[in-house]
């Protein structure tokens, strides 16, 4: 690719980014309950998932899309019980965030919880098959391009991903101490409705 490819699909990449979707609104939902920590933790879970689906893709999406559609479906209601499950549980729950913030394991929860959202949204792996593909050199290596473009556009997902965590943290520390509640109940919905959202879509 040129540098002017280059910069027209990192500005296509910023686009996509920028408009909010299951991810970010997960990112926002645990930011507020939880602190920037649990938000920055679901960007990772949601690059890992982002990692996977790349090396997919590589080997080559029309082959695995077909082969997957069973196990995409699945991860989707999966996902979208447990975001619904834990929505409820910390919407009607006073405790809950000090009860996560103390146990060992909630690092690797919020982790989890990031790459079963990404998983769980069908289009992210569709989208991406047909977006990457767009600006590829079909006279060089399509699997190592693929893989290339992938990782540039984690990169810039993920530096917006983890400023929506920032951003939504600093707010958070500014209200935390009075409305507590409120944003459990607040990151509670959304959690809950991403659920929704991810069944339906």
């Amino acid at each position: 690719m040129t540098i002017e490819q280059i910069i027209y699909y990192c500005l296509a990449c910023f686009v996509v980014v920028i408009v909010p979707g299951p991810t970010v609104t997960l990112i926002i939902a645990n930011t507020l309950a939880f602190g920037t920590r649990a938000g920055i933790l679901n960007v990772v879970g949601t690059q890992l998932g982002l990692i996977l689906m790349i090396g997919l893709l590589a080997i080559g999406f029309q082959f695995i899309s077909q082969q997957l559609d069973w196990f995409l479906v699945i991860i989707r209601y999966l996902g979208a019980i447990y975001l619904i499950w834990f929505g409820y549980k910390l919407f009607t729950s006073r405790s809950l965030v000090t009860e996560i913030t103390n146990k060992k394991y909630s690092h690797k929860a919020f982790i989890i919880q990031g790459f079963l959202v990404i998983w769980s949204n069908p289009k992210a792996f569709l989208f991406l098959g047909a977006f990457i593909p767009q600006f590829l050199d079909f006279n060089q290596s399509t699997g190592i391009q693929i893989i290339l473009l992938g990782l540039l556009f984690m990169f810039i997902g993920s530096i917006f991903d983890s400023a929506y965590a920032v951003v939504f943290g600093k707010f958070r520390n500014l209200v935390s101490s009075k409305y507590l509640t409120l944003l459990n109940r607040i990151g509670g919905g959304l959690l809950a409705l991403l659920g929704f959202w991810l069944v339906i879509s």
